[in-house]
């Protein structure tokens, strides 16, 4: 029987930081649980709340979670399903699509907080108050500095030398 890897087992930083994202992901989503939501469309919902008088295009949204538009869609379609969200065109342009968040999706994102709040403490007690604001620190420089538009193009088409045939 073979041991799970961990992150440390691994020079990999993406490997590493996708363990640990699936892991928080799950911890978060458990608290949750009880409002049927995860973490991940919390976050939407959280977010597209904020701009209540000009609610956010679906392009400023992606944006503003780090997120590609097919993501940001997978976690906007049961939000919409659910009726938390309606995507709604721009009144000076029909083709642009706001995220505007309901009232009952004003009343779940009240809901999922409180959860939300009881996980955050949880995991501050768990992990270390200083730690955690270390953490957040770091994990915020990476989504902020990391310029992905800085990648030469080659990159993604090149392999490497031992791999070529």
């Amino acid at each position: 029987m073979s041991t799970p890897a961990t992150p440390s087992s691994s020079p990999c930083s993406a490997a590493a930081l996708r363990m640990a994202t699936r892991r928080v992901s799950q911890f978060y989503d458990a608290y949750l649980a009880p409002e049927g939501l995860k973490i991940s469309q919390y976050s939407v919902l959280a977010i597209a709340a904020r701009r209540r008088e000009k609610p956010p295009t679906v392009n400023e949204l992606a944006e503003e979670l780090g997120m590609d538009r097919s993501t940001l869609g997978h976690n906007l379609r049961p939000l919409e399903r659910d009726g938390l969200i309606a995507l709604e065109s721009d009144a000076a342009d029909r083709r642009v699509r706001r995220v505007v968040v309901t009232e009952l999706g004003r009343d779940k994102k009240r809901a999922c907080r409180e959860l939300w709040s009881r996980a955050q403490s949880r995991f501050e007690e768990a992990f270390g108050s200083s730690r955690t604001a270390e953490l957040g620190s770091m994990l915020t420089v990476i989504a902020q500095e990391l310029d992905l538009r800085s990648m030469p193009l080659s990159v993604s088409h090149e392999r490497p030398d031992h791999v070529r045939s």
